[in-house]
């Protein structure tokens, strides 16, 4: 069953503020993931905001991994574990964000 639209109820220009660019970038962005699979780490000490983030952006069809602190941030890479992103918190109980990604690199 399809909807329609009665006369009166057209959307208005406030109803397309952009132009359909969000819609785009966000369909190109969905696009971007699926193509690649991609997996990102989440770090943050907070599970609520952990817990948000993860699902942002599983929602765009991105496997995420979500840890509480940097060290196991660390122990991950270390052992292996193959991330295209990771979103790290700058201040977090055990490391820092700065310290912990000059860990992973090294």
């Amino acid at each position: 069953m399809a909807l329609a639209l009665v006369s009166g109820d057209q959307p208005s220009e406030k109803d397309n503020w952009d132009n359909g660019r969000l819609a785009r970038k966000q369909q190109l962005l969905t696009e971007i993931v699926l193509r690649n699979m991609m997996i990102t780490l989440v770090v943050d000490g907070i599970m609520t905001h952990r817990v948000l983030v993860q699902g942002l952006l599983r929602s765009y069809g991105v496997q995420t991994l979500g840890v509480d602190n940097d060290r196991d941030a660390v122990d991950l890479i270390a052992f292996g574990v193959k991330f295209d992103l990771i979103i790290i918190e700058k201040i977090l109980p055990v490391l820092n964000g700065l310290d912990a990604s000059n860990k992973a690199d090294s």
